[in-house]
């Protein structure tokens, strides 16, 4: 997602650029999902103003991934506005100066001739993911004790387990360590 600064022009740069499982893999290797059927991509426009550019657009899509309860196929909707400025970085800086981040902007650095988009993508992917990704928020999960789909199929073992079990059991069950 490297762009020469040479390449944006007056009008502007349009972008259309989908977001491909390589690159999520790469850039997010703990994260466990690959774009959905319809894709996930970025579309918006950079634009110049002096040495600065900015970026506005949107990041539109899907991911499909485990369902935090039940093992089965979920899929995360993304849709997250871009608005991110990259300045050009000085000699010696590492990193934001403190008065760009008091700003309400996302401020970004590039370094050169080229501005890198993947880092803010990554950002705004890792931000967007739940930390517990559902396939419906009304899913049942899984039976500890069987390990059945309680989506698929009703489950009374832990009924059946509290049933049959003895007075001495029960009685320690309801201790409170």
């Amino acid at each position: 997602m490297l762009f020469k600064i040479k390449e944006i022009g007056d009008d502007g740069l349009s972008l259309d650029l989908p977001v491909k499982a390589p690159w999520l893999a790469a850039e997010c290797p703990g994260l466990d999902a690959v774009p959905s059927t319809g894709g996930l991509k970025v579309r918006g426009q950079l634009l110049m103003t002096g040495d600065d550019v900015f970026l506005r657009g949107t990041l539109r899509g899907g991911l499909d991934t485990t369902c935090a309860r039940c093992l089965e196929r979920a899929r995360v909707a993304v849709d997250v506005a871009l608005t991110v400025t990259f300045r050009p970085r000085s000699e010696g800086q590492d990193a934001v100066d403190e008065e760009d981040e008091d700003e309400e902007l996302d401020v970004a650095l590039y370094d050169g001739d080229e501005v890198d988009l993947a880092p803010e993508v990554r950002d705004q992917i890792l931000l967007a993911f739940p930390l517990k990704p559902l396939c419906r928020e009304e899913c049942l999960g899984l039976c500890s004790v069987c390990g059945g789909n309680r989506n698929q199929a009703p489950c009374d073992c832990e009924e059946r387990q509290a049933a049959s079990r003895t007075p001495l059991a029960t009685v320690l069950g309801k201790l409170k360590i």
